[in-house]
């Protein structure tokens, strides 16, 4: 009698974990995947090449025009250049990516003499200089007018660029005619532009492959496209470390860098040094780079944005997500809960916007510890409402309906900004004393 009670006890409870097993496995099935905006898109490589939708075959290559032998793409004529935004907005419709703020690539990688064994195409792949890439524009700008002329009798079609927000990249960050560059872009394609950069300030071996003068965030050029920018409502995103890289992992780094952007960010506040309008950073990366050892870098972000929330949003992108985000990930949930309205995150594809999806689904456990209404927020509603705040601002200017529209009559005078009295800022040394006492020397 008691082995068949010990039998019938086992068979309830394998029937019960059963059940609830399935019941799991339908609640993990059946949950919504997260919707999100993409604020980190390169549309092209660099190469200035990338993925375009090619399922008809009519050009070499697969799908997407990768081609086996080399690794190349062809170069799309006019006409068919807008091939590249419908497979930017098929990968987004497949990663339940509602918006994506796209740029071209500001440098090309050059193909040196002394490397002639095989073809770079990342900046890392050999020792050979980067120069900029001043028709990245261009090609991007391209792209949306093709894909408006090709689809000017579907208005669905034509709606869906309302989803994908350009950026302007293609500018040397050390020329103090860089603006004019700008403006010169913004009136050849006309309502398409609506953001600034990534611009490339300090970027780790990148800045030590540059060509000429290396950028920095308090350079003259820099505050005369800035300035330009908050006086239009464009955002600025950029790329600007806030330490010099380490050697190994051990070798850990003040952030001797961050001084350079607070002083570029002060420059481009209202009421400081005349300007009339703040202009809006978007912080690629949190400041972090490949080999840069910070230590609690959270609360770098924290002293930042508690002076200069107001200014300020931080990019979650690339490679601070796992080197820095996910090992400390309880501290930086309340980083974010602090400033709930400041974060993004973003895939920082390069060329291959197909995996865009893929890119972006490993910041899902960094958005299931977030409160919900926090979540939402980081994963696509703070990119919204930044660019959607953005347009409304141009619009009652006069400047635009979604992208940026500048009179024909419209210049940057050549003597605002050539000489910059930044004001020296001593931020770092300020807080290193209340961060970390015992580096403070």
């Amino acid at each position: 009698m008691k082995t068949r009670d010990v039998s019938f006890a086992l068979l309830l409870f394998s029937l019960a974990f059963n059940l609830t097993a399935f019941a799991d496995n339908k609640d993990t099935s059946s949950r919504p995947d997260f919707e999100y905006a993409d604020c980190h898109v390169h549309l092209l490589d660099f190469l200035q090449n990338g993925e375009f939708l090619n399922s008809d075959m009519k050009f070499p290559g697969d799908n997407y025009g990768h081609q086996k032998k080399g690794g190349r793409f062809v170069s799309l004529p006019y006409g068919e250049r807008g091939r590249r935004i419908e497979v930017l907005l098929e990968s987004m419709n497949n990663g339940n990516v509602t918006n994506a703020l796209v740029s071209g690539m500001p440098f090309l990688k050059k193909w040196s003499e002394n490397e002639p064994f095989q073809r770079p195409r990342y900046y890392l792949d050999s020792p050979s200089r980067v120069k900029p890439a001043r028709d990245t524009d261009v090609s991007v700008g391209s792209a949306i007018i093709d894909y408006k002329v090709k689809f000017r009798n579907d208005q669905e079609k034509l709606k869906q660029l309302d989803r994908i927000h350009p950026s302007l990249c293609g500018f040397d960050a050390t020329d103090l005619g860089a603006v004019d560059l700008l403006i010169k872009r913004i009136k050849e394609f006309p309502g398409v532009w609506e953001c600034i950069g990534e611009v490339m300030s300090r970027h780790d071996d990148l800045t030590n492959l540059t060509t000429g003068e290396r950028p920095r965030a308090n350079h003259p050029a820099l505050a005369r496209v800035c300035r330009f920018a908050g006086e239009s409502y464009i955002p600025v995103s950029i790329h600007h470390n806030i330490a010099p890289i380490s050697r190994n992992a051990n070798e850990v780094k003040l952030p001797t860098y961050l001084n350079e952007f607070i002083e570029l960010i002060e420059y481009c506040r209202a009421g400081g040094q005349g300007a009339q309008e703040s202009t809006v950073f978007i912080w690629c990366h949190s400041g972090i780079s490949r080999r840069l050892v910070v230590k609690d870098l959270h609360l770098w972000i924290d002293a930042v944005m508690k002076k200069y929330s107001d200014q300020l949003y931080i990019d979650l992108s690339w490679v601070v997500l796992q080197d820095y985000i996910m090992p400390n990930l309880d501290e930086w949930v309340e980083l974010i809960k602090r400033y709930p309205k400041r974060f993004m995150i973003g895939s920082d594809v390069v060329g291959t916007v197909s995996n865009i999806g893929k890119s972006l689904k490993p910041y899902d456990k960094l958005l299931e510890a977030l409160p919900k209404d926090i979540r939402v927020g980081v994963s696509k509603q703070n990119f919204v409402d930044l660019f959607d705040k953005m347009a409304k601002k141009r619009k009652i200017k006069g400047l635009g309906e979604k992208g940026i529209v500048l009179p024909a009559n419209y210049g940057f005078s050549e003597k605002a900004h050539v000489r910059p009295n930044f004001r020296r800022s001593n931020f770092m040394e300020a807080n290193l004393k209340l961060l970390n006492p015992n580096d403070a020397g």
